[in-house]
């Protein structure tokens, strides 16, 4: 109990610190070019979030079982999912400023399937903020994967760890980001529009990035 109490902590932490500095501007300009509003911005984090702790059950079971293997492969694996997640972003973010203004037919299908009808792309950011490399996160799973005794028990503190994460500030200021466009609208309709362009650069800024990151 004392380890599950320990690794929710730094959930926690991480939470509160590495998670909302990585992954809090990404996430927001996103909720925040979408324009959700209270309920769609909660379900939003929470999707978000669930998807990201799924990932991190899995990292943790393959670094109880691989250990030093996973490590001497991490470099690698990490330019790969920074390059993924990065054209990703940049496509969402793409289609975020060009708006429904684009009569283009392969913008709609992109912009229906992936901001309209987004539940997988808040499932895809999740997955991708997990996958990223960080040294903090890197340091909890080898914590974990030396600290259990089982995979069972290394799926508890996984489990604990994420569920820690999930307890952040992220999800107050989500709520906050979602409803800007709506008070915009309601002072002018062209002030929403622009907000909507500046969110979706931002998103191709951080996109951009993460591809520089991984070259």
């Amino acid at each position: 109990m004392k380890a599950i109490f320990t690794v929710f902590i730094l959930g926690l932490s991480f939470g509160c610190g590495p998670c909302l500095a990585g992954c809090g501007p990404l996430f927001l300009a996103y909720v925040a070019g979408t324009g959700k509003g209270i309920s769609k911005s909660i379900k939003a984090y929470l999707l978000f979030s669930v998807s990201r702790v799924f990932v991190y059950l899995a990292l943790g079971l393959l670094f109880f079982a691989f250990g030093r293997l996973i490590l001497g492969e991490l470099s690698y694996f990490s330019k790969i999912v920074l390059f993924l997640a990065g054209l990703f972003i940049i496509m969402l973010g793409i289609l975020m400023a060009l708006g429904k203004g684009v009569s283009s037919a392969h913008c709609v299908f992109l912009r229906r399937r992936f901001l309209e009808r987004d539940r997988k792309s808040v499932v895809i950011l999740g997955i991708f903020a997990g996958l990223l490399p960080c040294a903090p996160l890197v340091s909890v799973f080898t914590f974990t994967g030396l600290a259990a005794k089982s995979a069972f028990e290394n799926l508890i503190y996984s489990f604990s760890f994420g569920l820690g994460t999930i307890v952040s500030p992220l999800l107050v200021l989500a709520v906050l980001a979602g409803l800007l466009p709506g008070f915009l609208n309601k002072l002018k309709q062209n002030y929403a529009v622009i907000f909507n362009i500046i969110c979706g650069l931002i998103m191709v800024f951080l996109g951009m990035q993460l591809i520089g990151r991984a070259s």
